[in-house]
């Protein structure tokens, strides 16, 4: 397990991916996880508007395009996914079972114990809507009533009530609508893979899944993305692999 002070790189990122998807329980991850994904997509979204204002159609921007999307797509399925674990805990614990949390990050554990505050409360609707109440045992042997007498009534002096103020209550200014944000065309893009032919030697790029060190006459198969990128600069051709 990666220490907090160490930066999160992409390939941590994806090892804690695939251990969370496959551990049936809250796996053991670093406990500032949360601000180390977030600085992992600043640093990958700093990197893609470096190469997007150098050469935006160039395959090492698209490269880095596609590594920034992936980032953010890994930490926030590595969020929900471990949101549904730490749910099943708190119903478990609503319902008197001991866990143990020493696995949870701050704010999973500020997570889990709201989720078990409620479904303490949910777990006994039944019982509060049936009038269902705990067996109590009356008292035997109640102490005597001592009767004391009564205080002596207090006069209170009344003032004349003050004439009410009445103000003007000014109209509320109208809200002007913001238009809602045009979703990103290029983020909803599949990442289809395509197959293609390299026609010169090309410098070290990288891709959402691996780096490549490609070289003339290279076949080698890609994101559509950054398949079509390479066409259009006449770097490659694609290649239609037979049934």
């Amino acid at each position: 397990m990666l220490k907090s002070s160490d930066p999160l790189t992409f390939e941590d990122l994806g090892a804690t991916y695939r251990t969370e998807k496959k551990s049936p329980t809250v796996s053991a991850v670093r406990r500032d996880l949360y601000p180390a994904m977030a600085s992992l997509i600043i640093v990958l979204r700093a990197e893609y508007e470096k190469h997007l204002s150098a050469d935006p159609d160039s395959i090492i921007c698209e490269g880095a395009n596609q590594r920034r999307k992936k980032a953010v797509l890994m930490s926030k399925e590595i969020v929900e996914i471990r949101m549904g674990k730490i749910a099943l805990l708190a119903l478990i614990g609503a319902r008197g079972g001991q866990n143990v949390l020493d696995h949870l990050c701050p704010e999973e554990r500020e997570y889990y114990d709201g989720i078990l505050e409620i479904s303490k409360k949910h777990v006994g609707t039944i019982d509060r809507l049936s009038g269902k109440r705990k067996f109590e045992t009356p008292e035997i042997d109640p102490e005597p009533i001592i009767e004391k007498k009564a205080p002596e009534p207090v006069q209170v002096k009344k003032e004349p009530a003050a004439e009410p103020v009445i103000k003007e209550v000014p109209k509320p200014e109208p809200i002007a609508e913001t238009a809602p944000e045009e979703p990103d065309e290029k983020e909803q893009e599949e990442d289809e893979l395509m197959m293609i032919r390299i026609l010169e030697d090309l410098p070290p790029f990288s891709g959402p899944d691996r780096n490549y060190e490609l070289s003339k006459e290279d076949i080698v198969r890609m994101p559509k993305t950054m398949a079509m990128a390479l066409i259009s600069r006449d770097k490659a051709v694609s290649i239609n692999p037979g049934p």
